[in-house]
């Protein structure tokens, strides 16, 4: 049996078919030109008010949210209310001299923001060169606002830096950001992201039982601070391909979760740093910084490091620890030949006691007989020259 509507539109006259066809571009016009919001305010005003934005709050849709590159429009930004404010990414774009955004809320009773993924910035795009700053709790999603591995974004440092600092306690429990089961979070950019310069500092996944894998993934040039006074609790994996990690409390990776060195630096902050296993895949850097720094790792001899080099800098004898299990079979022979002390007198390579410690190789000192033979040498060919004078 024919389908009616198809009958319809087949029976439709030349000029119907015509009016369908404008009725469809305008509602792919409004959809594109709305697909997009931008904050409008020249005062301190409430995210969620539509007046405060030139096609109403990013919510609806929801849009990309833009915060334009204008001194006058750059201030203090509340997201009132227990409800999570939703948006397909936030861009900041370029003016000299400003002073950035400030997003806050009444700590324990503001959710903050729940981005999705996708779009054009599939994240937060600082292309400002002032500093972002987001005192609000932060919660990754999916394109479609669902919790998963679909959450993954990238939050890029292009041209100037972020502060996340969360508050005291979100309503339903304490995170400054929540992974929400995402792949990874991405930090990229040449310029700097701090999580926890104040407050707790909290990295969480409450979403283990969807996907009890997450970490983050370090690019770009810039630096990406990992402060606070709470605890990072989130497990999987993390990745530094380029720029650094600099460590502002313990386990700032979150306890016993695998590191892959691709490239750049961790910063141990000089603390007690604990992971799973090291995959070396770039020639990269641990620095032990100041202070007492204990790195430990689980044993690595089956994780294949390819040719690399491993840096580590800033080492105190007697005083910084890098252990790798408790046996001295944590690592192979061809893997300590990777590891140097560049830093150090010598630039010695390294060795590992049978419980699993790292330490400098010693640089073995002249013997008496090799002294004594070089001395006998010297003097002969001392008496080679005056001979030869004669």
């Amino acid at each position: 049996m024919p389908n009616p509507a198809f009958t319809r539109l087949a029976a439709a006259t030349p000029s119907r078919l015509g009016i369908l066809f404008i009725a469809c571009l305008i509602t792919f016009a409004v959809n594109t030109a709305t697909s997009q919001t931008s904050w409008i305010s020249t005062s301190d005003g409430t995210w969620s008010t539509a007046a405060n934005w030139s096609a109403g709050a990013p919510a609806t849709g929801p849009q990309l949210a833009i915060y334009p590159g204008t001194a006058s429009l750059q201030h203090a930004i509340n997201l009132a209310g227990a409800t999570g404010r939703v948006s397909i990414g936030q861009q900041f774009d370029f003016v000299a001299g400003g002073i950035g955004y400030t997003f806050s809320g009444t700590a324990g009773s503001v959710v903050g923001f729940f981005p999705r993924s996708g779009g054009a910035v599939n994240g937060i795009l600082n292309n400002d060169d002032s500093t972002q700053t987001f005192n609000v709790p932060i919660k990754l999603t999916s394109n479609t606002g669902n919790p998963g591995s679909g959450a993954a974004m990238t939050w890029n440092a292009a041209a100037g830096s972020m502060v996340f600092n969360g508050n005291n306690n979100a309503p339903a429990a304490p995170w400054t950001v929540n992974l929400n089961g995402a792949s990874a979070l991405t930090i990229d950019g040449s310029f700097n992201v701090t999580i926890g310069s104040s407050g707790p500092g909290q990295i969480v996944n409450t979403n283990s039982p969807l996907n009890p894998n997450t970490g983050i993934i370090k690019n770009g040039s810039g630096t990406l601070f990992l402060g606070g006074t709470a605890a990072n609790t989130f497990t999987g994996l993390n990745r530094i391909n380029n720029g650094k990690i600099l460590a502002g409390k313990a386990n700032a990776l979150g306890a016993g979760n695998k590191l892959v060195l691709g490239g750049g630096t961790f910063d141990t902050g000089g603390m007690n740093q604990g992971f799973g296993t090291l995959d070396l895949q770039g020639t990269s850097t641990i620095d032990f910084n100041t202070g007492a720094s204990a790195a430990s790792f689980a044993d690595s001899s089956a994780v294949a490091w390819g040719s690399f080099s491993l840096n580590l800098l800033n080492w105190t004898s007697g005083s910084d620890t890098l252990q790798f299990d408790t046996s001295g079979t944590a690592l192979t022979a061809a893997q300590l030949s990777q590891i140097m002390f560049p830093d150090l007198p010598g630039s010695p390579g390294a060795q590992i006691d049978s419980n699993g410690f790292v330490t400098p190789a010693l640089v073995p000192e002249p013997s008496i007989a090799s002294l004594s033979l070089l001395g006998g040498f010297a003097l002969a060919v001392g008496a080679i020259a005056r001979r030869r004078k004669a």
